[in-house]
């Protein structure tokens, strides 16, 4: 799985967000404001990937990060972007 469209990630006044850029700005209006796990997992996504995947590049970030609490965070926020229809 992967972002359907592409994002940068930016501070915009002290908040990380993904804006997406390029010819997919018409298609998705907004932004997504996220915490810095979201931004990891969400860079993890610019490139095709696995949820496995995307848990072990979590925990390399966050070594004292339990599998179990990282599991969640991974999955709460996938859920979002599939909801979203973000992913592909």
């Amino acid at each position: 799985m992967k972002l359907k469209y592409d994002f940068v990630i930016n501070q915009v006044a002290g908040e990380t967000v993904a804006v997406s850029v390029g010819n997919n700005d018409g298609q998705f209006n907004g932004y997504i404001k996220l915490n810095e796990t979201g931004a990891v997992i969400f860079n993890a996504l610019k490139n095709d990937t696995t949820r496995e995947e995307i848990i072990n590049t979590v925990l390399c970030k966050y070594p004292d990060a339990s599998q179990k609490e990282v599991s969640e965070s991974v999955d709460e926020l996938l859920e979002k972007l599939s909801g979203a229809q973000l992913l592909i």
